[in-house]
Formats: C-alpha cells, sequence, structure tokens
C-alpha cells in the first residue's frame, strides 16, 4: 500500500519560531514526501499513456471490425436482394404458366383451346428464360457466399 502523504497541517505555518534542527527535519520530511509524490507521478502518467495507446489500438482493431461487418452486411443485403429478385420473377412466370394452362383446360372443353395453345407455349417459353435466367443468377449468389465464406474465415483466421 503507498504511503499517505501528510496534510499541510502537519508542519508548521510559522517557520520564523523553529530552532535550526526542527526547520532542516521539516524541510528534509516536506522534500521525501515531494520525492514520493513526483514518483508516484511519473508512474500514474506513465500508466496513463499506456492506457491511452491501448485505447488507441483498440479503437483502430474495433473500426477494422466495424468497416469489415460493414463489408459482409452490404455482401449479404445484395445477396437477399438477388433472392427477392429471383423468387419474384420465378413467381410471376409461374403463376403465369398456371393461369395460361387454366384458361387453355377452360378453352378446350368449349373446343376453343386452340386459341389458347399460343398463350399456353409463350407462358412457358418464358417460364423457361425466366428459370435459365435465375439460374445464372443463383450462380452469381453461390460464388457472392463462397467470398464471404473465404473472407469471414480468413478474417476470423487473423483475429485469433
Amino acid at each position: 500500500m503507498p504511503k499517505t502523504i501528510p496534510s499541510t497541517a502537519a508542519y508548521p505555518s510559522d517557520v520564523f519560531n523553529l530552532d535550526r534542527t526542527a526547520l532542516e527535519e521539516s524541510y528534509l520530511e516536506i522534500r521525501k514526501n515531494y520525492s514520493s509524490l513526483m514518483r508516484s507521478r511519473g508512474a500514474y502518467k506513465g500508466q496513463a499513456r499506456k492506457s491511452q495507446e491501448a485505447m488507441k489500438v483498440l479503437e483502430e482493431k474495433l473500426r477494422a471490425i466495424a468497416e469489415r461487418e460493414a463489408s459482409v452486411r452490404a455482401e449479404a443485403y445484395e445477396m437477399l436482394d438477388i433472392v427477392t429478385g429471383v423468387i419474384g420473377e420465378l413467381e410471376d412466370a409461374g403463376d403465369e404458366l398456371v393461369a395460361e394452362y387454366q384458361a387453355y383446360e377452360k378453352g378446350r372443353k368449349t373446343y376453343q383451346g386452340g386459341s389458347f395453345i399460343g398463350r399456353l407455349i409463350r407462358a412457358v417459353i418464358k417460364f423457361i428464360n425466366r428459370w435459365t435466367s435465375s439460374k445464372e443468377k443463383l450462380d452469381v449468389l453461390i460464388k457472392k457466399q463462397e467470398s464471404m465464406n473465404k473472407k469471414l474465415q480468413e478474417d476470423h483466421g487473423t483475429d485469433s
């Protein structure tokens, strides 16, 4: 436990009535306390400097993590956008295909199926085109996912 420094009340406020020995004792005690305070001050400043340096390092690491997370988050939103688009396109194409098939079925029962076959075939062609387009987007999505996984593995490897 550090030595406590006496208050100023412990020392005489009027030095004119002190004899030489008492004056020297008081002076040496004050000097010793001053020296102790300066050492403590130096240690405190050293600790404060180390703490500031550690805070800077921690701040830099936190910024790097935040930047990485923002990058990953942006890629995740981009991937989600692709998935949403693909699902929407396939849903629209499937709905159109079902509607045209139902129209064909109704028309066939009334002997007007021939006019609906052309629309049904066009709906099938649109579905195939959208399906092909969706598969290409899915390939892009898979590559992005692999890239993100690789980046996350690298980041976790360097943080450990």
